[in-house]
This record gives structure tokens, C-alpha cells and sequence, in this order.
């Protein structure tokens, strides 16, 4: 059949090749190449992909020791897809799967930042430090948004035993122009991944993440793995005009082979609170409206939000907008499971990126859908043969 349909096998039943690397995490050196089983990994904006998957503990494995290379904290995992690195992070856990097996979950690098915190005060504010020499010699950070996350990340990897080989050069010149006014105090040991969600989310802010891949051969020199350390300003990703992806659900050649597009109001707020530092009237506050969507008729939803370690009003205002913008777009999050293979293929996007999505016409939608949305998260099922993967996307 598939060749009256002028297919051949390998078009119809495509077959991807996977290579997991597991890897010391501070050297970056192979301690093994190990099979594994029932692996999903997944990106996402702004925040920290997941990988589970089962190790199988087999007389095939043994002399590789899986034991001694999956040590939970300690160890690097790569995922290679057919020659691209397309997921790298770090074991956190491993427990007994049956006899034979343990079970592994894995999380993106940036994860480590999540173990790591500021233990002596950084700030633009010179009058709130000691030492006023530039992180890392000292305590002063740069003004731009940009540069403070080059400065909290810099300042982690200065310390010992606290640099896993993860490279921050590209977060230096060009300035992405916008200027913050912070302080980060050591006795409040704020987290430094924690810290960078909150710089990135403020008004203004910007999108960032972990890159990871192989470097390019040259000079007879065999590719090397990297992990590097981005922003994108103001956002990362393509408008859909220069993405060009269009996801089909009906009709031949369709992507989309299933999907949920829900309408969900209860994460929706006409009003955002924000709280910083301080306690009680001393405490640091900042209140906005959604003043258009009052007007036109939606009711005062409220919402509260924390942001302990925030001192200076204008960064507070910044971020309380930056959560009623959100909230304003709490009503759609759609998820589609598409296929791997079919154009867009994976690969041809990333989190960040725009898309059109089509629904053709079905009985609860008797006129169709579509819109354009931003993909926010990928989430892939490894298999030699067809893979499905599930976009989460949001609101453009």
C-alpha cells in the first residue's frame, strides 16, 4: 500500500536515532553512553524543563556501571536526536523500577540555579554595600537588566565549586538599554534562578534560557558539547509572519492530531496587588488596574501576588503590570499533540516562536477555529519510529 501511494517505508514510518550522554556535571566529561527507556523531555519558556526516563540495570549494562554515571546531582545527561543535542540538563532523582531498572528525573540546567543563592548583598546602590568594586571582585552590580543577570550568574559561577561549566559570555555588550534599580541582601539569601524569573518578568524585561548543542568541527577539531546562557530582548522566538509554522488539524497533511483549546477565567484578574519588601505599613506595595477591561464591562478580579526580596518601588510597578498582562491573557492556554514528522517538523521551532493554528470545522466547533498563539512549552516522547509532541502555547 505504501508504495501505490508512492511512499516509501522510510518516508512513512521515519526512524530517529538517540544517544544519551551522561556526563560530569562540573567537568563536562563522558561517563557513559547508556540506553534508556520511556523518555520524555520537555522545554520552556522561561522556566525549567523536565526529562524522566528508565535506565535499565541489565547484563548489558553492567560494565558501564550505570550506577556510578547517573549519581543524582552530580551528573550532566544530553539527549542526541538523530546528530542534534535537542535537551541537556541535570539528574536529580533515581529510585528502584522493578527488579531491573531505576528510574530517573532530570531537569534543564538552569535548575542549578535553583540550589544556588546570593549570600553576600549585591546592589546598583553603592550606599548598600561595602565593597563597591563590580561583581565579581566585588559587590556593585551594573544598572542594565541584562548585565544584573550576567552579575547573579557570574557571582555563582566565581565561587568554589560553584561553576558546572556553564558559559555567561553572551549576556555581555550589546545593553539591552533598560536600566533597574536592585538589591539583593546576603542575609535574606535570595535564590538566584528565583531572582532572574523576577528580573526577566518585570515590564520591559525579557525572555531567557540555557542553550546547549554541539560546537561546530573546525581546524580538525571534533565537535564539543556547550551550555551557554541567553536573553532574548525583548522576547526570543518569531512573529508568525517570519516563523512561517502552520499547525492543521482536518485534511491531508493535517499536524494536529489532537488537541484542547480551553477557556479558562478563574486565573484572570481586572486588578493586581504586588507586595515587596518590609512589614507591616512599611511594607512596599503597588496596586494596578486593567482600567480598558473595567470599561468595557469585566468585573474587579483580583489577585495577590509576593515578591519578598524587592525593595525599589519602580521595579514593584513594573512587575505587578507585568502580572496583569498575564492575568489580562489567563483565559487560553490550548495544548496540541502533533506530529514529529510532519511539516513543521520538530526542530523547525522552539519555545518563543509564533504560530497559526487551524481547526477545521467539527461538531463543537461548527465554524472552525484558528489563531495565532506563542508556543510556551515542548514536550517529546522519544521513539525510533513516529513521535507525537505536545505544544502548550499561549496567548500572542
Amino acid at each position: 500500500m505504501q508504495e501505490m501511494l508512492g511512499l516509501s517505508v522510510d518516508q512513512a514510518t521515519p526512524d530517529h536515532t538517540y544517544t544519551y550522554l551522561f556526563c560530569d556535571l562540573m567537568t563536562d566529561t563522558v561517563i557513559a553512553e547508556l540506553p534508556l527507556s520511556d523518555v520524555t523531555y520537555s522545554t520552556e519558556l522561561n522556566g525549567i524543563g523536565t526529562l524522566r526516563a528508565t535506565i535499565p540495570y541489565t547484563d548489558e549494562t553492567a560494565p558501564l556501571d550505570p550506577e556510578a554515571a547517573s549519581q543524582p546531582g552530580r551528573t550532566a545527561l544530553y539527549v542526541d536526536r538523530d546528530g542534534v543535542i535537542v535537551w541537556g540538563g541535570i539528574i536529580w532523582t533515581r529510585q528502584p523500577n522493578g527488579a531491573r531498572s531505576k528510574e530517573i528525573q532530570a531537569a534543564e540546567f538552569l535548575s542549578y540555579y535553583q540550589h544556588r543563592y546570593v549570600k553576600t548583598t549585591l546592589s546598583t546602590d553603592t550606599s548598600a554595600i561595602l565593597n563597591t568594586a563590580y561583581v565579581p571582585s566585588g559587590q556593585r552590580l551594573y544598572t542594565d537588566q541584562k548585565y544584573i543577570a550576567w552579575s547573579l550568574l557570574t557571582y555563582a559561577n566565581a565561587q568554589t565549586g560553584g561553576n558546572p561549566k556553564i558559559n555567561v559570555d553572551a549576556l555581555t555588550a550589546p545593553a539591552h538599554g533598560i536600566t533597574r534599580n536592585v538589591s539583593y541582601f546576603g542575609f535574606e539569601r535570595p535564590e538566584i534562578y528565583k531572582s532572574l524569573t523576577e528580573l526577566a518578568s518585570a515590564d520591559d524585561g525579557f525572555d531567557f534560557g540555557i542553550e546547549v548543542g554541539w560546537t561546530s568541527a573546525a581546524n580538525n577539531q571534533a565537535p564539543t558539547r556547550y551550555r551557554r546562557v541567553k536573553t532574548w530582548y525583548p522576547h526570543r522566538g518569531r512573529t508568525a509572519n517570519e516563523s512561517g509554522l502552520v499547525f492543521v488539524k482536518g485534511g491531508q497533511g493535517a499536524s494536529i492530531l489532537s488537541y484542547d483549546w480551553p477557556e479558562d477565567g478563574t486565573a484572570s484578574a481586572t486588578e493586581v496587588s504586588a507586595l515587596g519588601a518590609g512589614t507591616g505599613e512599611a511594607k512596599v506595595t503597588a496596586v494596578v488596574r486593567d482600567a480598558d477591561r473595567l470599561a468595557s464591562g469585566w468585573p474587579l478580579l483580583e489577585t495577590v501576588t509576593t515578591y519578598d526580596g524587592v525593595i525599589e518601588q519602580a521595579q514593584l510597578n513594573g512587575l505587578a503590570n507585568a502580572e496583569l498582562t498575564a492575568r489580562g491573557q489567563a483565559q487560553v492556554q490550548p495544548v496540541f499533540e502533533v506530529s514529529a514528522d510532519t511539516d513543521p517538523a520538530f526542530g523547525s521551532y522552539s519555545v518563543g516562536d509564533e504560530a497559526l493554528f487551524i481547526i477545521d470545522p467539527e461538531p463543537t466547533t461548527p465554524a472552525g477555529r484558528s489563531g495565532v498563539l506563542r508556543i510556551t512549552g515542548i514536550e517529546n516522547t522519544a521513539a525510533r519510529g513516529p513521535e507525537r509532541v505536545r505544544l502548550t502555547c499561549a496567548a500572542v
